[in-house]
């Protein structure tokens, strides 16, 4: 059954959602890597996971520190942040294409209508 209503690009705008949300698991999946690896090196790079390192500053007393579990957190959620704005942005120009594409076929349509609609052709 054919829809009179439904926009001609009803498929490509749902295959486009679907695009979209595969990539934002893609997004999620990488930055959970992006987040391991990263701690992972912090922690070989310490030599052992609970090792502390001696920072001295010129004028105060010295402070211990260890490798913050938070690190690979943090890469983690940057990758989020960098890889949700690439999918959103490209989800955003395909749609807007979408839309072109429809808008100048809406306008062919028009050009083929209205002169007999607005009674300019007996």
């Amino acid at each position: 059954m054919d829809l009179p209503l439904r926009r001609p690009t009803a498929g490509p705008r749902r295959a486009l959602a679907w695009a979209q949300l595969l990539g934002v698991l893609a997004v999620v999946a990488a930055a959970v890597g992006v987040g391991t690896v990263v701690q992972a090196q912090l922690d070989a790079h310490a030599g052992r996971p609970a090792s502390e390192v001696l920072v001295e500053v010129p004028g105060t007393a010295p402070v211990a520190s260890t490798p913050s579990e938070a690190d690979g957190a943090l890469a983690g959620i940057g990758t989020v942040i960098v890889g949700w704005t690439l999918v959103a942005s490209a989800g955003t120009v395909a749609r807007r294409r979408l839309e072109d594409r429809e808008s100048e076929r809406w306008e062919r349509e028009w050009a083929a209508v209205e002169p007999e609609w607005s009674g300019r052709v007996p």
